[in-house]
């Protein structure tokens, strides 16, 4: 498979870089984006002079869990590779819903173009990143131009989408799978599911990132859902690619990311190497 031959050249690279499992610190911890105390961001930019294309991440836990300290687990192959991390924290359910927290990482990818300059990033174009539901609010951004219009984004600066195990289906992921946490995230308006639903949006979606699914192979949701949004990206003629993080759980995806044999982080560099151009950074 693709992922493999690219795992043995970044395996490569991690040896002479000092191994995947390194962890990196954030550059700049607990940056302002609005005024909430949840919207703030982790900023991880690599030491090698120059501005670093950026990546965009959001934590997983439900909509209603999780934060920003997930990046740490995150960062360091990306950071290795020369480009700069933002970590987000957003407001959680019940405080919002799906819906506001994804205007909250627009209004934070927003705040890290404005500030490109002087934060050490190259603003030209960015990609997001995102495991669980932080990989609903990714592929939600890369469906409905909306969000990143209401705060001010050219959607066309969107180079890429990376969504590790995400819900790209809600009504298939509420019918099939009925859980308190979603339900409670998503209420039970049938008909507002279907705008929270990438995989309803492609068909008129004016964004066009190049989108990389990656999703593990022991939990039947979430290889359900990769499934739906595979066959919509097919009938919509999209460009994207998937991968399978074989053998791994829901939750390791995100928490060995970093981890010397497993697939992520190559999956998620060979999505950044095609999307961008070479980091300017480097």
């Amino acid at each position: 498979m693709m992922w493999r031959a690219i795992l043995a050249g970044f395996l490569v690279l991690a040896s002479a870089q000092g191994g995947l499992a390194a962890r990196v610190l954030p550059t700049r911890a607990d940056i302002a984006y609005g005024a909430d105390p949840l919207q703030t961001l982790d900023l991880f930019v690599p030491s090698s002079p120059g501005r670093h294309r950026l990546v965009v991440f959001l934590h997983g836990g439900g909509w209603s869990a999780g934060d920003k300290r997930l990046g740490v687990k995150i960062a360091g192959p990306i950071v290795n590779a020369g480009y700069a991390l933002a970590s987000v924290d957003y407001r959680l359910v019940p405080q919002t819903d799906p819906a506001g927290a994804t205007e909250d990482a627009a209004r934070a990818i927003a705040y890290l173009l404005a500030n490109a300059g002087k934060l050490g990033i190259d603003g030209t174009r960015f990609a997001l990143l995102g495991h669980s539901s932080g990989a609903h609010m990714v592929a939600l951004l890369g469906t409905d131009a909306s969000y990143l219009k209401n705060a001010g984004v050219d959607p066309a600066r969107l180079a890429a989408i990376i969504p590790m195990d995400g819900v790209f289906d809600v009504t298939a992921n509420l019918t099939h799978y009925p859980r308190e946490k979603p339900l409670a995230a998503f209420g039970r308006d049938t008909v507002s599911w279907k705008h929270l639903s990438p995989v309803e949006l492609l068909a008129s979606s004016s964004v066009h990132p190049r989108i990389c699914v990656l999703h593990d192979d022991t939990n039947a949701r979430f290889v359900e859902q990769a499934s739906l949004f595979e066959a919509a990206l097919r009938r919509a003629g999209a460009n994207f690619e998937t991968g399978v993080a074989h053998g791994l759980s829901h939750g390791e995806v995100a928490q060995t990311f970093s981890d010397p044999g497993t697939p992520m982080a190559p999956f998620v560099l060979g999505c950044l190497s095609r999307a961008l151009p070479e980091p300017l950074g480097r």
